[in-house]
């Protein structure tokens, strides 16, 4: 049986606790979360590392500042994360490599960064170029990072590939900034907006680069636009007489990132047994610690 803490109670950590509960061999032994929740495994979040009776601590915080700001109170704890900021997982990786010596963390094990790294690096084999699509659908990532903005109330923003985007690719246009618009819905303190809307169009690794709309609402919208849990992945790769094309779609964002952590907590164990230590992503993690043979 292995034992889960989740870390964050917002769509993913709730996600979790849903997929931990469908699964005969896993139980939820905690839930930490910043804000008091009314939830019979509730601990705050101040009290992590104080008592260590579970096996591993699924880390459903946001990308832009939350995972990096509690990395160090996870130092002797194995974890599973899904950080998804892509310029800043090698430095992530690296941090968690110098104060993780005896436990582990695997990192970026969402659809993506996750599993389309995957399909990026096999079918990227003999391809002269690739690209990825993303959408339409809610980023929780960039979602996040726009409430951490100072006078925000509430945020949701959509990804959607440019209505041309697929001729933009059979012509060789891969990055994703020309592929994509990203579109933002906020609600936020009236005085504020102008200061806002500066801080998400200049916010690098996010909205910097991209064509990005914002849209200033009331928080009642923002709540109803919440609700729409569809997402899409497509990647495609071309090469000297070949394309290949894998593409995942969502009805449930975070109940599928739910699904892979927990995949991935499964292999925590037998990783560890076999001396892995500090933080793994997918690319370090054999095949065999997650399919069965019957999948050959």
């Amino acid at each position: 049986m292995l034992k889960i803490a989740i870390v964050g109670y917002g769509n993913l950590g709730k996600s979790l606790e849903k997929e931990t509960q469908k699964n005969t061999e896993t139980e939820l032994v905690a839930v930490y979360s910043r804000r008091e929740i009314n939830h019979p495994r509730y601990r705050p979040m101040k009290e992590i590392g104080k008592k260590q009776d579970f096996d591993v601590a699924m880390l459903a915080l946001g990308s832009y500042s939350d995972i990096e700001s509690y990395a160090n109170a996870f130092e002797n704890i194995d974890t599973v994360d899904s950080f998804d900021t892509h310029a800043k997982i090698a430095e992530y990786k690296a941090y968690l490599n110098s104060v993780k010596k005896e436990s582990l963390a695997i990192i970026s094990t969402g659809w993506d960064p996750g599993l389309l790294s995957l399909a990026r690096a096999v079918f990227g084999i003999g391809a002269t170029e690739y690209a990825t699509l993303w959408g339409e659908g809610v980023s929780q990532g960039h979602s996040n990072a726009i409430r951490a903005i100072p006078g925000v109330l509430d945020a949701v923003q959509f990804t959607v590939p440019k209505a041309d985007a697929l001729t933009r690719v059979s012509k060789g246009v891969t990055d994703g900034k020309l592929l994509h618009d990203r579109i933002c819905y906020v609600a936020c303190v009236e005085n504020d907006k102008k200061e806002i809307e500066k801080q998400i169009l200049s916010m690098p690794n996010y909205f910097e680069g991209y064509t990005t709309v914002v849209h200033f609402v009331s928080q009642q919208e923002v709540r109803e636009l919440k609700r729409r849990t569809h997402h899409r992945g497509q990647v495609i790769c071309t090469g000297e007489g070949f394309e290949a094309n894998c593409t995942v779609t969502l009805d449930n964002n975070p109940d599928y990132t739910a699904k892979i952590m927990l995949a991935y907590a499964h292999a925590l164990p037998q990783l560890k047994a076999d001396g892995y230590r500090g933080a793994v992503d997918v690319f370090d993690i054999p095949m065999k610690y997650l399919a069965s043979a019957t999948m050959l």
